[in-house]
């Protein structure tokens, strides 16, 4: 006996814009009606019927206008996301199965530095004139620089009561120093150390550095000294020769060799100091600026030992 065959129907499962252009039919409505209705550009909610995704704006703005058009319509926005979501998800998968992402070419690794002789020398020589440049960029700053000056003593507003300080410091090897403008010596690392004969009261001490560019660096101390009277007494049986040596109107730097012997008086002396010496013999005195240094002798005024910048060395002056 042949069995008996049932013939039944599959439907076909509506698409979301099929559900919807049915619901929109079924209320008489056309698109336009829809638009102005619900503010979705006409042209959005034919893709959105048409399953045209691809021409929809991105994602976020068309489950929002699927969402405003299914509430219109009375039906449940839930569901038909649902929907949306499902059909959108087979269209990427569609697509990845029809355009598979190609694989990445291979890279081919680049070639490692080639250290060639040509190269060494570029390199070199490139290092060498940049040593150059660096070397003179160095040199002029130097040159161009005012030069440095630390006075280490005598302290600013000192006040003493003896007719001398001692100026000690440090400043460039190259530069020249000068007290007052009378040029001093520094040592091979550039360090001085000057004793400077005061006057009675306030005594200015203008130290300052030069180099070769004629850049200056100055650094000014404000000397008060009170020097006591003294009455001591000098046997003249034994020293009868007299030395007063009056600095004016510049300062000099002097030298005295008493009977043979250097005095611990050599240094600086200030416009307006007066210094008095005794000797058995005679006096050996070298100055720097024979016009300011005034010599008086056994109470005899013999004026300047020269001209004024002159340099005289070893003058002896006896009785």
């Amino acid at each position: 006996m042949t069995p008996a065959f049932i013939r039944t129907t599959i439907s076909e499962r509506e698409s979301l814009g099929e559900k919807l252009a049915k619901k929109r039919n079924s209320l008489h409505l056309d698109i336009k009606d829809v638009e102005k209705a619900t503010k979705i550009p006409a042209r959005h909610i034919k893709n959105i019927e048409d399953g045209n995704y691809p021409k929809l704006p991105p994602d976020v703005y068309t489950q929002g206008f699927i969402k405003n058009y299914a509430t219109f319509l009375g039906l449940n926005p839930k569901k038909i996301l649902s929907l949306y979501n499902k059909e959108r998800g087979l269209e990427k998968k569609v697509k990845m199965v029809k355009n598979p992402t190609p694989k990445a070419k291979p890279t081919l690794k680049k070639p490692k530095l080639v250290v060639t002789p040509k190269k060494m020398i570029l390199v070199s020589s490139a290092l060498a004139v940049f040593a150059v440049l660096f070397f003179i960029g160095w040199q002029v700053k130097i040159l161009t620089a005012p030069p440095t000056l630390t006075v280490k003593s005598p302290a600013e507003n000192l006040n003493v009561t003896d007719d001398y300080v001692y100026v000690e410091g440090q400043t460039d090897r190259e530069a020249d120093l000068y007290i007052n403008d009378v040029k001093v010596g520094t040592d091979d690392n550039g360090s001085f150390k000057e004793r400077v004969s005061l006057q009675d009261g306030v005594n200015i001490l203008d130290i300052k550095a030069k180099n070769k560019m004629d850049r200056e660096t100055n650094v000014e101390r404000k000397i008060s000294a009170k020097l006591p009277l003294t009455t001591a007494t000098v046997d003249r049986t034994i020293y009868p020769v007299e030395l007063k040596v009056a600095i004016g109107p510049h300062p000099a730097t002097v030298d005295i060799i008493r009977d043979g012997e250097k005095l611990n008086v050599s240094g600086v002396m200030l416009a307006g100091s007066t210094q008095v010496f005794y000797a058995k013999n005679d006096f050996v005195i070298s100055t720097n600026n024979a016009g300011s240094t005034k010599i008086i002798l056994n109470g005899k005024d013999l004026g300047p030992m020269g001209k004024e910048a002159q340099v005289i060395q070893n003058k002896k002056f006896s009785k």
